[in-house]
């Protein structure tokens, strides 16, 4: 697949997750619509190297770097998570301490949360993390290849 289409399809699945795991949401806030962020500007930076041929290599590589960023930022908030307690005992006291929702309640109620930020952040480092080492894979084809001035290259 060349980069610029893997670059939006990437950008669209992230596009997706942002929007999906916002909407599924009930925090109240705009982070779980982060992943959208990155991919917008995938989907931008793709669409843009196909209509401008002669900027392919430049727009490509700065997607590269976006997405070693995103991934880097997204596993290391993600990877951590794993191993933290989905379930403090004070945020279970402050949700309990209006009566609404019991012990079991408050637990499960935070371990989903918790755990939908864990997924939602795990899932952005793999789709950057994918669309690096297929870009990775596609300069080092171009370099093997010698074209890296066509206009069918990265």
């Amino acid at each position: 697949m060349p980069m610029p289409l893997a670059t939006i399809s990437i950008g669209i699945l992230l596009v997706l997750q942002g929007l999906g795991f916002y909407f599924a949401s009930d925090a109240g806030s705009w982070t779980p619509a982060i992943p959208a962020i990155p991919g917008a500007i995938f989907v931008l930076l793709g669409f843009l190297s196909l209509i401008a041929p002669p900027l392919r290599k430049h727009l490509m590589h700065l997607v590269m770097l976006l997405a070693l960023l995103a991934a880097i930022a997204a596993l290391m908030r993600g990877l951590p998570a794993l191993g933290a307690d989905p379930a403090p005992a004070d945020k279970i006291a402050e949700l309990t301490s209006e009566g609404a929702l019991t012990d079991a309640q408050a637990t499960a109620k935070l371990a989903s949360i918790h755990w939908a930020k864990v997924w939602d952040q795990l899932l952005m480092g793999g789709l950057c993390l994918l669309l690096l080492g297929m870009g990775i894979g596609s300069f080092m084809q171009a370099r093997r290849s010698g074209a890296t001035g066509k206009a069918d290259q990265p």
